[in-house]
């Protein structure tokens, strides 16, 4: 057997890549139902068939400060794609308490299947609306998490795709982190990619090309699951104390 299989980074890795697979999150699905009791996670044609979910979600992203505010039609066209779950409360009567997904960077996605094997990092998609209920937030009064749950499916049910997150809150990076996600810095990113995803407004950046932005990889972090990481090949990782010790 290869000795850079007990290399401390390579059993780490081989871990990461069972831990996030379907088959090795199963286990932590199941046990989601003692951990967020109540809580029953959505997705594919159930959403396609019903929009009752769809005000809640707008609803949420235009009070919760951090969340770009999402339109009916923009949910509506991820829902058809199957990129977002959502968390309801079987006990209040199905209400929206959470709810992520995964928006498209590069466009022409019904003909990302065709292009893959030419090229596998010609399409993108960004990890975003992320969202708990105050109430169901791990320090909230219901003490779920619920987040954890959802960041576990989306990113297990997606493995093929290219994914990346950006983010300020230390929070959010633990959170993807312990679901493998690879802090990398902004330039190790396809130039297109990297012009889609930087898109804050002057008032934040404080400049008006955000290539020059000083607030990536000192402030705003770029993250991307473990399978899309392998693709890009495994572009250096952060060493910023702040990111390799999660919460």
């Amino acid at each position: 057997m290869p000795s850079s299989l007990f290399h401390k980074q390579t059993r780490q890795d081989l871990l990461t890549i069972f831990s996030t697979s379907p088959l090795g999150t199963s286990p932590a699905n199941m046990l989601d139902t003692f951990r967020t009791p109540g809580i029953q996670y959505i997705s594919g044609a159930a959403l396609k068939r019903f929009a009752w979910w769809i005000p809640q979600i707008v609803d949420a992203t235009q009070n919760e400060q951090h969340l770009l505010t999402k339109t009916s039609a923009e949910l509506r066209s991820v829902a058809e794609d199957g990129h977002i779950i959502i968390a309801v409360d079987t006990k209040r009567n199905h209400v929206v308490v959470g709810c992520i997904a995964l928006w498209d960077l590069t466009g022409n996605h019904k003909r990302w299947s065709e292009s893959f094997t030419t090229n596998p990092l010609a399409h993108w998609r960004e990890l975003g609306t992320l969202w708990v209920h105050p109430d169901y937030r791990f320090h909230g009064k219901r003490h779920m998490p619920i987040a954890d749950a959802l960041y576990r499916r989306i990113l297990a049910d997606n493995q093929s795709e290219n994914i990346l997150a950006t983010t300020t809150n230390l929070a959010a990076v633990h959170l993807g982190m312990r679901h493998g996600m690879q802090m990398i810095p902004f330039r190790t990113l396809p130039q297109n990619i990297h012009e889609a995803t930087c898109v804050c407004p002057f008032e934040k950046t404080g400049v008006t090309n955000n290539m020059h932005c000083p607030l990536k990889d000192r402030s705003c972090y770029v993250r991307v699951p473990f399978p899309t990481w392998q693709r890009m090949g495994k572009p250096k990782r952060s060493t910023d104390i702040r990111l390799v010790q999660p919460s």
